[in-house]
């Protein structure tokens, strides 16, 4: 998960919690499939997201405020102001946000989320040829749920800054970029529904990273050249020793070479750890249009992931009414590699399209969470290495978009298992789907339809076997209406028909809003 390109920290349990990027900061998401370790380093074993934040406008300045209430006691509002001064470009935006609800848990009883967002920008050009660009983007979260008699608090802030700069003239580009990013989470408890102060234990990720790209364009071929130096920290009393540091280099290459019909992209990335020393992942894709209207693809490529701070030293016991579990790091963890092969079409006629992907992937040494042993009412886990997997299966997509209205739909089929016991991968359903309907009038309504289906899926292993949590379907609907000097009047339904199926953390009932916004109307800024 990329934030503008740069890697983010602040991992609870090993996921991102996506949710706390406000929507308003987005421009847009880019999603790249298949192992990118060759562009992007470890992590990268199955794709990328990359969330691209709203830029700086050139224009005098436009604004714009944003005010949304629902149930489950939501209460955002954010506003945002750009422009330029000078020279100098600017973005500020700034959000509070407030819900009953604490994010990926199901447990209504005692819950609240309290944030405080900021993004800042400033973007400098004194010729045609550099643009230096400044951001920082702050988040300052309070959790806070109940189970029995004692409530769960998670204080959690997250800073991260960017100084960047891009050189280019002619054929040439330079960009260095310099990113400290830092995530600081507390977490108590307490009987009242305040915390006390003092308590808790506090745990502190930080990621600073330098890097330089540059690019050389020759026509229709392309020549990148980059360098990654990272330096990695965690310092928690749940982390054996307190603090860890991790220090990688990675160099890396691709180019892009147009021939007749065909594009080829070759790449490649030489990663050096201290603690797992050298990988070296390449990747090699390919394009080719027979006709106009049909792309066919295909890539062949390496991935490549070092163990996580917390997967080889954490130490973590949760107790409750009677039961509890404990997490323990496993040191002696190595790093995942994989090899990937997916092949894939895209055919376009006018407005329609229809695309499909077949992909296999052959893993080794893959980390799961495993069952180590159940004692006492505390149920004991651990990582582990997985000798050999396989991930494989199809996609099919297709869409169409005339006059105001757009269709959307698509398909999902995926088998993950272990090659020597044909055991189910964790955390992957076998079938997915989507489906997207709206319709916008220039000046007039914009209505909203999608539908998610995710089916049965396996999350976690017992001594009897393997637990799957069951499929659901789940359909949003928004309804949107511009009214005059720049209000905009919305309202909407999340998961419309209430699905709560179990298993599945922080799916709670049907959730309703109701949003007011204003924009600077056309042409009032410049």
């Amino acid at each position: 998960v990329l934030l503008d390109g740069l890697p983010m920290v602040g991992r609870i349990s090993g996921q991102i919690d996506l949710s706390g990027i406000p929507t308003t900061m987005v421009e847009r998401g880019e999603v790249v499939k298949g192992p990118q370790s060759s562009l992007y380093g470890s992590e990268a074993m199955g794709g990328v997201v990359n969330v691209i934040t709203r830029r700086a406008t050139a224009t005098r300045w436009d604004a714009g405020v944003d005010l949304t209430a629902g149930t489950q006691g939501r209460a955002d509002l954010s506003s945002t102001m750009r422009g330029t001064l000078g020279s100098v470009e600017y973005l500020v935006d700034a959000g509070r946000r407030t819900t009953e609800l604490t994010p990926g848990l199901a447990e209504e009883q005692g819950a609240l989320a309290e944030r405080w967002d900021g993004l800042f920008k400033l973007g400098w050009a004194p010729d045609s040829a550099l643009r230096v660009e400044a951001s920082a983007v702050l988040l300052d979260e309070r959790q806070r749920w109940q189970g029995g008699q004692l409530f769960t608090f998670a204080d959690n802030r997250q800073w991260s800054t960017r100084l960047a700069a891009e050189w280019a003239r002619g054929a040439h580009r330079l960009a260095p970029t310099l990113y400290w990013t830092e995530f600081d989470h507390l977490s108590r408890r307490a009987t009242t529904p305040q915390p006390v102060a003092g308590t808790g234990e506090e745990e502190v990720q930080r990621l600073v990273e330098g890097e330089v790209l540059y690019n050389l364009g020759l026509g229709p071929h392309a020549l990148d050249l980059g360098v990654e130096a990272k330096r990695e920290e965690i310092s928690s009393d749940r982390v054996r020793g307190s603090a860890r540091t991790l220090h990688t280099l990675e160099p890396f290459a691709q180019a892009t070479w147009a021939v007749g019909g065909w594009q080829l992209v070759p790449g490649a990335r030489l990663s050096w750890s201290e603690q797992w020393g050298m990988h070296f992942t390449p990747r090699l894709a390919a394009l080719v249009r027979p006709v106009p209207s049909l792309a066919l693809r295909g890539s062949l490529g390496r991935g490549y992931r070092a163990p996580a701070f917390k997967e080889l030293y954490m130490e973590f016991l949760n107790l409750g009414a009677g039961a509890g579990y404990t997490v323990r790091g496993n040191p002696d963890l190595r790093p995942e590699t994989s090899t990937n092969l997916s092949l894939g079409a895209e055919w376009t006629v006018g407005p329609a399209y229809l695309r499909g992907q077949l992909f296999h992937n052959r893993f080794a040494d893959f980390i799961e969470t495993r069952l180590a042993g159940d004692s006492s009412g505390i149920t004991f886990y651990t990582y582990g290495n997985i000798a050999d997997g396989f991930t494989r299966g199809a996609e099919l997509e297709t869409g169409i978009a005339r006059g105001g209205l757009r269709a959307e739909a698509g398909y999902g089929y995926l088998e993950a298992r272990e090659s020597g016991t044909g055991a189910p991968l964790l955390g992957r359903p076998s079938h997915t789907g989507r489906l997207s309907l709206e319709y916008a009038l220039a000046g007039g309504p914009r209505a909203a339809l999608s539908g998610v289906y995710t089916g049965e899926t396996p999350v976690r292993r017992s001594e009897t076997g393997v637990v799957e949590r069951d499929g659901f379907l789940r359909f949003d609907v928004s309804l949107a209406q511009a009214l005059p000097r720049g209000i905009e009047l919305s309202l909407g339904a999340r998961n419309l028909f209430a699905a709560r199926p179990e298993e599945w953390p922080g799916f709670t009932g049907r959730h309703l809003y109701l949003g007011l916004g204003w924009r600077t109307t056309e042409g009032a800024g410049r």
